[in-house]
């Protein structure tokens, strides 16, 4: 009697769970935010999230919200999360998928490898009244993996940086009183380096032909 109590328990469980599909490679357009569709959903436990690979060459990887487009088991061990790796899709003539099953009710973050980049990721019960959005996870991804906007950035700043170094750089080589005030330096200490004696000679040698002229006349 209880094993049958338990079997139709579980095929309650399994009836009631859910396949929920997300198409994987759909759109028509350049706009990666858009590879995902939908890009956000709801999942009770036990439901299983479907990625249809339908167009182009893309995946499916779970990663977290710190890290858009890195594996979540590479940032953390303890998270054993999906990857599909990349599913050629050879024009639409080979649709593969990839189920997963959802265990709880965190926030499941995930990405293609093709276009996370350029804001190509997606979410599973996502709690949009948090700081942790998917409009937040889609600026994370754009602006922690190389855009035009962060290349441009980071020029500036070099730029930036090196410029000082060569307008200065004449100023402190090139100063045409450098050379005076070592001249006046150096005949300062030869000055007084000078012994008491030779001192004395120096003023014999003024004083004496006065000395003899007298004696002439």
């Amino acid at each position: 009697m209880r094993c049958f109590a338990l079997a139709l328990a579980l095929s309650v469980a399994v009836a009631s769970a859910k396949q929920i599909v997300i198409t994987v490679g759909g759109n028509t357009t350049n706009n990666a935010s858009t590879v995902f569709q939908p890009a956000e959903v709801s999942a009770n436990i036990g439901d299983v999230v479907f990625f249809n690979f339908t167009q182009g060459n893309h995946s499916a990887i779970q990663s977290t919200f710190a890290s858009p487009c890195i594996p979540a088991h590479d940032t953390n061990a303890t998270i054993n999360g999906f990857d599909s790796g990349p599913r050629d899709t050879v024009n639409g003539t080979a649709i593969t998928n990839l189920p997963v099953t959802v265990s709880s009710n965190d926030t499941i973050w995930f990405y293609d490898a093709a276009t996370c980049a350029a804001g190509g990721v997606g979410g599973i019960n996502v709690n949009e009244s948090s700081t942790e959005t998917l409009d937040g996870f889609r600026r994370n991804a754009i602006r922690l993996n190389g855009t035009a906007t962060s290349n441009g950035t980071s020029n500036s700043n070099s730029t930036s940086a090196s410029a000082p170094l060569s307008a200065t750089a004449p100023s402190r080589t090139g100063s045409g009183t450098a050379p005076a005030r070592t001249s006046n330096a150096a005949a300062a200490a030869a000055a007084a380096a000078m012994s008491p004696e030779r001192a004395v000679v120096r003023g014999l040698g003024t004083v004496l032909p006065f000395a003899l002229f007298a004696v002439m006349l």
